[in-house]
């Protein structure tokens, strides 16, 4: 199984970051590599959302079920998704202030088939490394170029 993991401190708020990454069915519109997302079904604190990828002529589509801490956690569990053996997720939004927090997402994930792992491996790490920063100019984006005060 592949681990991938970043942080970062950002010049918004837990709220705001919060927000992006729980609009899923909005992915298509920010994420280069999301073709397609849709939220299946919406409760107060779960989500079933579908994303479909497109990379480097890698293509898949997957559900998780999202289960909502709201500003503070987004965990994502595999429900359906013939490319993966597990996919299980994490967003953390730690308060630092009013206008400024970290953001943490940890991926776990195993590609199925003999060869997934080791030719698709990589390229899904590449995308979840890269979430952040993704999330981060959609939110310069709707929110405004911000430095930290």
């Amino acid at each position: 199984m592949a681990k991938v993991q970043r942080s970062l401190i950002v010049p918004y708020s837990a709220h705001e970051m919060f927000a992006l990454a729980g609009e899923v069915d909005r992915y298509h519109e920010f994420l280069p590599w999301c073709s397609a997302s849709e939220v299946l079904e919406s409760t107060e604190d779960t989500l079933l959302a579908r994303v479909d990828i497109s990379y480097k002529g890698w293509s898949t589509s997957f559900t998780t079920r999202n289960r909502i801490d709201p500003d503070a956690r987004i965990g994502m569990t595999l429900e359906e998704g013939v490319a993966f053996d597990t996919l299980e997720g994490m967003w953390h939004f730690k308060v630092l202030d009013a206008l400024a927090c970290e953001v943490t997402l940890e991926v776990d994930f195993s590609l199925s088939g003999p060869l997934g792992n080791k030719m698709l491996g990589p390229i899904f790490s590449r995308i979840c490394a890269e979430l952040i920063d993704a999330f981060v100019d959609r939110a310069k984006a709707l929110y405004g170029e911000r430095e930290f005060a």
